[in-house]
């Protein structure tokens, strides 16, 4: 009986024994719960609260770089074309080339189309160029100084005294310079007026890009010799009838005119005091004489009047 008594106090110890165990282990496991229950939440906030902080911070960053981008564009946008009188140069001109550079601000408006054309009488420049930097312009040529040659070719146009410089050098030697100057599309095939090579198919050609980094150059090197000479000797250019032709007079224009039965051309630095500018104006299969030339002369107006 004794042994009875002591085996249900020792089923009932471990009775309780068993439930004061599971109730602590209940208990804990419900204190681990909970606290496994919060801490999701605390990083479900934590993690919206980082989100929407990255996002913010990328939709400044996003904002900002479309700012810089619409701001870069901006400055780098072509000028409307309508700022220059162009209109009646492309009405009487099937071929239209047409540039100007600011050398001030930088700024450039263009037709956007270079391209090899008709060059006239405006590939004496590239002749000028050769003569006085690659050869002696105290050289006599035909009982004349080269020097003495190139005042009648580029101020009054002179096809003799072109072609006199151009025999002399050769087409060749010429076109050699043109290209390691960078003048890729000036190329000599004829000399001055010689109808039967043009009869032929033969023909002198350069562009507007070529025209307007001769004259780029010519600007930038003013003060150096011998575009110090080249400018000089452009400056008294006698043909004004184009570029300079409704400028007022007291502004210097240093310019080269090329005429042809299909071809009015005109390029030339305006040196105005305070804006001065490169202007190449090429046009091909013209309609009228007079027309065309008036309008090179509006061109090289509203390009001065431009700020």
């Amino acid at each position: 009986m004794g042994r009875h008594i002591r085996s249900k106090k020792n089923k009932r110890s471990k009775f309780f024994g068993i439930g004061a165990c599971f109730l602590v282990i209940a208990a804990a496991s419900y204190s681990v719960g909970r606290t496994l229950l919060n801490q999701p939440t605390k990083s479900s906030d934590a993690i919206a609260r980082s989100s929407q902080s990255s996002t913010t911070k990328a939709t400044r960053t996003t904002s900002s770089s479309i700012q810089a981008t619409t701001t870069t564009t901006t400055s780098s946008a072509s000028e409307p074309r309508e700022e220059l009188a162009v209109s009646n140069l492309e009405a009487n001109a099937s071929h239209v080339y047409y540039g100007v550079y600011y050398f001030n601000s930088g700024k450039e408006l263009s037709s956007n189309n270079s391209a090899p054309t008709v060059s006239a009488s405006v590939i004496k420049v590239f002749v000028m160029e050769y003569a006085l930097t690659q050869a002696d312009p105290n050289e006599i040529v035909d009982g004349k100084s080269v020097n003495d040659w190139l005042l009648p070719m580029i101020q009054q146009s002179d096809n003799a005294a072109a072609n006199t410089l151009i025999s002399h050098f050769g087409i060749e030697t010429l076109n050699q310079f043109f290209q390691t100057q960078g003048y890729q599309d000036t190329r000599l095939e004829r000399l001055m007026l010689d109808n039967d090579a043009r009869a032929q198919g033969k023909e002198n050609y350069t562009s507007l890009n070529d025209c307007m980094s001769f004259l780029k150059r010519l600007y930038q090197q003013r003060a150096t010799e011998p575009y110090a000479t080249m400018l000089e000797i452009m400056e008294g250019q006698t043909l004004r009838t184009k570029i300079p032709s409704k400028l007022s007079t007291d502004i210097v224009v240093a310019n080269k005119t090329g005429e042809l039965d299909n071809a009015e051309n005109d390029i030339g630095l305006v040196l105005t005091k305070d804006n001065p500018f490169a202007l190449v104006v090429l046009t091909q299969n013209f309609t009228n004489t007079e027309a065309i030339r008036s309008a090179i002369g509006d061109v090289a107006l509203s390009a001065a009047t431009l700020k």
